[in-house]
């Protein structure tokens, strides 16, 4: 799984990002608060986007603000710490949204065991190392949780492969992308690196 978070630079847009990354191939958004500023709303960024979603049958989701999530009928939400509990994010938005969060111990998706959520992302690589992303893994296994788990940080191409051995479910990518002279044929090779 390859999950494209928009990220903040001044080379383009959110909807401008959110476009390439449909345009090559990538099918799940995450459309990042800190694209929020004072001329333009979280909620209007999000409704340009929202058409290529659609369009691609792409899935959209919206960092912490489950509110937001609910009144434009995205797919989902994905909290850290201080936003609403996942619980109570399951029960507001009901069985059919997609619901991540960020942890940054085993034991943390462990407690989470019956949160009915659907994903847990890891941030800080290369901070956290493979072979933490690999322990983090084993260790949430062997509680017998199937949780998927998902990488994010200062990812490139070349991290998605060794991110994948050491037995991540999925990878979050941002600023390499946009960073790249082509996001959209530097997507499409991301998730070739995928399969």
């Amino acid at each position: 799984m390859l999950q494209f978070k928009t990220t903040d630079t001044a080379s383009y847009s959110a909807p401008e990002q959110a476009q390439m990354a449909i345009e090559g191939g990538c099918r799940w958004i995450e459309l990042s608060s800190k694209q929020n500023d004072n001329a333009t709303s979280l909620r209007d960024i999000a409704l340009e986007i929202i058409p290529h979603c659609t369009e691609k049958d792409t899935f959209m989701t919206i960092d912490h603000d489950v509110n937001l999530v609910n009144d434009l009928k995205v797919h989902g939400v994905h909290l850290t710490p201080g936003d609403m509990l996942p619980k109570e994010a399951r029960e507001f938005l009901g069985p059919h949204a997609v619901i991540g969060v960020t942890v940054t111990t085993p034991d943390e998706v462990i407690a989470l065991k019956s949160a009915d959520i659907d994903y847990v992302r890891v941030e800080g690589y290369p901070e956290v190392s493979l072979d933490e992303y690999k322990q983090f893994v084993n260790r949430v296994r062997e509680a017998g949780i199937t949780t998927p788990i998902v990488a994010a940080g200062r990812i490139s191409d070349e991290d998605i492969k060794p991110l994948l051995n050491a037995g991540v479910s999925g990878i979050t990518i941002s600023d390499a992308v946009v960073e790249s002279t082509d996001p959209t044929a530097y997507i499409t090779h991301c998730l070739d690196l995928t399969k």
